[in-house]
């Protein structure tokens, strides 16, 4: 009986340290984790940093985002927003430092990764930004912005049917970026397809409001006309190009042509002219003006239209 009574007072005393062990491990769990100083001030300076660059005070974001990287190096975030800042600014190559310290912190954040080949790609380090691609494509192979990247680096290499390749996978994860159905279409044009740039660029057009579209797309299309001989439709695409910024002699030239070859020489003639009055070198414009005049004088009668 006197056993027994030890054995039942021993368990008792067991379960009553367990149960004081365990109170105290979820007390210490309750605690709140110390963050450092420097860390604190890092992301402080940071968001202030982030919050004028937005307002569009470059130079200020500049300087608080070099003091939160200063306080805390290893501040990922801060090194982003540094790099992106230093970028805006031109400061390419001190951006692709910074960042590439982002990825070495944090080499499994697959968008870091791609930003890092964005930029090595945009200075001339082709071989970098396809190892960044490939990283980028490793850590996550949904992510439409590392295959973007893989396309735009086989692009840069001359290699356009795998650039395509990888540009199309691109958009099957996410089908409105406008920067890749343009390189999409771009690269469609150039290996002879211009129905198949049309269809795309279609799709890029519908994403913009009317009287919001590119020059560049606007551009693209009207070459993709003329390359399928809708003369009429060419003209009018190329001119709204014209009408979107300000447009270069060539651009002024291909709209002279669609306007010759959809029967409106005297369209042509002004749009010619107004392309050699932006650059009076360029020897296609003089060619095409000779040829306009002369066939406007021969139809009229030796009456050459001004």
């Amino acid at each position: 009986m006197n056993h027994c009574l030890r054995q039942t007072r021993l368990m008792l005393l067991v379960s009553c340290a367990m149960l004081v062990a365990w109170a105290g491990g979820c007390a210490a769990l309750r605690k709140p984790k110390i963050v450092p100083e420097s860390i604190t001030t890092s992301r402080q300076l940071s968001r202030d940093g982030v919050a004028a660059m937005d307002m569009g005070e470059a130079d200020l974001a500049r300087t608080l985002l070099v003091k939160a990287v200063e306080t805390s190096p290893t501040d990922i975030d801060a090194r982003r927003h540094l790099a992106e800042v230093l970028w805006l600014q031109g400061d390419q190559r001190e951006a692709v430092v910074h960042l590439e310290a982002a990825v070495r912190l944090d080499p499994r954040h697959a968008p870091t990764v791609v930003r890092s080949g964005e930029m090595l790609l945009a200075i001339g380090a082709t071989d970098s930004a396809a190892e960044r691609a490939e990283q980028a494509i490793s850590l996550d192979a949904g992510l439409a912005a590392a295959w973007s990247l893989r396309g735009q680096v086989y692009r840069k290499k001359g290699e356009p049917t795998r650039a395509l390749a990888d540009l199309q996978q691109a958009l099957r994860y996410s089908p409105h970026l406008s920067d890749t159905l343009y390189e999409v279409a771009d690269i469609q044009y150039g290996l002879g397809r211009p129905q198949r740039c049309l269809m795309t660029l279609h799709h890029l057009l519908d994403t913009y409001a009317i009287g919001e579209e590119p020059q560049r797309v606007l551009w693209l299309e009207g070459l993709a006309y003329t390359a399928v001989e809708r003369h009429q439709d060419a003209a009018k695409s190329l001119y709204a190009a014209s009408q979107r910024d300000k447009p270069q002699a060539e651009l002024l030239y291909q709209l002279a042509q669609a306007e010759h070859a959809a029967g409106n020489p005297s369209a042509a003639v002004n749009s010619v002219k107004q392309a050699i009055a932006l650059n009076a070198g360029h020897q296609p414009s003089q060619l095409l003006l000779a040829q306009l005049q002369s066939t406007t004088s021969s139809d009229s009668g030796g009456t050459i239209l001004r």
